[in-house]
């Protein structure tokens, strides 16, 4: 039996192979790929989810999201240890600060600032810078623009503390300014920012039109780092910053060229402090300018807690510095964020979970789930 079945099997072969060589080219030719623009270039309920991919880190993403429809409307790959996507106010571009290696994982490094097309998603331009930029746990204070959109500001580590100036106008570097004992960025106005230091003060630093340091000088203590030191994921609104405090405190700093101002009150009651309830995650604050409203990710943990992820949202009033609203969630989340139109919403994610959490941010209501996103989901960009 054995010697009947090789030949039929060997026939067989033969027909199948003589039948694919009959195949010609015309018949077999790929499906044309289709490309689509966005609609326009954001929309106020577009989101972008930003994954440093831990698992493979040469294969930084972004993810474009519509938190009304759930749908994800495109993706960006953005290269190693991607920390996060910019855009400038008037949304005519995106910009990524990314790095490359020419064999993937080693070889000669490329950083370079990639411009998109916020229409095509498709890069139409580089801008290189040296190697230094900061391979830290996303955040973003590693990177940020001028208020102006005229400069992009980028922590250096090497392990020399630097930031970066890039010239997005004439689409060039700068240069790079020392700032020893400080790190990340902070902008306060057209050509100001300021880096935090280890002592607990500010070094405040303003440019000229061609991006050069013209001015610098040392703020007083702001904090102290020993006893309650601040998380570096703070928020802006208006001339203010907000960093909230390992302990709990919100710290509304303003740093200018000639002066500074702190104020400084509790997120929580002192009920609550005794229940262990402090603010923690990854990008653990956000705020809605026009309401006026703070939103703080809390869990009840011990001292030292500052990056575990919260199992509520609580709401403020920053004039009346009262809480409105705890908002209680299905599961925990790392980051949060929130749109700036009259109607927002909340978006969340939990690093451990490729998932998008969807809030309507005035009434607290979940709205839905974007599941499928990425694969270490970190931050979050809204337009």
């Amino acid at each position: 039996m054995r010697g009947k079945i090789q030949p039929f099997l060997q026939c067989l072969a033969m027909a199948v192979l003589c039948g694919a060589q009959s195949v010609t080219a015309a018949e077999i030719l790929p499906d044309p790929l289709v490309g689509q623009d966005l609609p326009e270039a954001s929309r106020p309920h577009w989101v972008w989810v930003n994954d440093i991919v831990f698992s493979h880190l040469a294969d930084g993403k972004a993810f474009l999201i519509d938190g009304d429809s759930g749908q994800m409307l495109g993706m960006l790959s953005t290269g190693f240890a991607f920390n996060t996507l910019l855009l400038p106010r008037d949304a005519s571009v995106i910009l990524s600060p990314e790095i490359y290696f020419s064999r993937g994982v080693r070889g000669e490094r490329t950083d370079v600032v990639t411009l998109y097309d916020p229409l095509r998603l498709s890069p139409v331009g580089e801008i290189p810078i040296p190697p230094g930029r900061a391979i830290v746990v996303p955040m973003h204070a590693v990177s940020t623009l001028t208020d102006d959109d005229r400069f992009l500001l980028l922590y250096a580590f090497s392990p020399a503390q630097k930031v970066q100036v890039v010239d997005v106008k004439r689409q060039a570097f700068v240069g790079e300014i020392e700032i020893p004992g400080c790190a990340l960025v902070y902008p306060t106005g057209p050509r100001d920012f300021f880096s935090l230091c280890g002592d607990g003060s500010a070094l405040a630093i303003t440019l000229d039109d061609e991006g050069k340091p013209i001015a610098r000088r040392r703020t007083q203590r702001l904090f102290d780092p020993e006893t309650d030191p601040v998380t570096e994921k703070a928020v802006r609104v208006g001339d203010r910053w907000m960093f909230a405090s390992f302990a709990g405190d919100l710290l509304e700093v303003q740093v200018g060229s000639r002066h500074e101002r702190l104020e400084r009150w509790s997120l929580t009651t002192d009920e609550q402090r005794a229940e262990s309830w402090r603010p923690g995650g990854m990008q653990h604050l956000a705020v809605h300018q026009e309401r006026g409203w703070l939103y703080s990710l809390m869990h009840q943990g011990g001292p030292d807690t500052h990056k575990d992820p919260g199992s509520e949202v609580w709401v403020y009033d920053l004039k009346t510095r009262k809480q409105l609203k705890r908002i209680p969630l299905d599961g925990p989340l790392t980051s949060i964020a929130v749109t700036r139109d009259e109607q927002p919403l909340m978006f969340g994610l939990f690093i451990g979970a490729t998932e998008l959490q969807v809030y309507d941010a005035t009434t607290g209501e979940k709205l839905r789930t974007v599941g499928e996103i990425g694969f270490t989901p970190t931050t979050l960009v809204t337009y």
